[in-house]
């Protein structure tokens, strides 16, 4: 019986583990952005930083209408968005960031992911 509740416990933590989400943070000089490595690549994270850095800076409305147009363009599954997040410059964070969730819960996590790797405190 001790062996069964051991087992289905390592079962469930590697379950969990598998489900976690890995968030990445690519940035840009105007822009910063995190995303689920199952969702978007380095490399589209950075061709689409590209484009914003080009479009210049835009509001939270321009940017989610921006976003919901160009997924597609990008090879990026925008039906699996489930949620983005805009966060504005302040002292923790210099520049725009854009969080696009596949998960909501992930919230939390992907706006810390984003301040830790903010340029504001890698200058410091």
């Amino acid at each position: 019986m001790n062996t069964r509740c051991a087992f289905a416990a390592i079962v469930l933590v590697a379950v969990a583990a598998s489900a976690a989400t890995n968030l990445n943070s690519s940035r840009s000089n105007i822009y910063r952005l995190t995303y689920p490595s199952d969702l978007v690549t380095r490399a589209q994270a950075r061709t689409i930083l590209g484009d914003l850095d080009k479009q210049g800076p835009m509001d939270e409305a321009k940017l989610k209408h921006w976003f919901a147009a160009n997924f597609r363009h990008y090879g990026v599954d925008g039906r699996r968005v489930q949620k983005l997040v805009v966060m504005h410059p302040d002292k923790e964070l210099k520049e725009t960031a854009i969080l696009l969730l596949t998960n909501p819960a992930d919230e939390a996590e992907a706006r810390a992911t984003t301040v830790r790797g903010s340029k504001s405190n890698s200058d410091n």
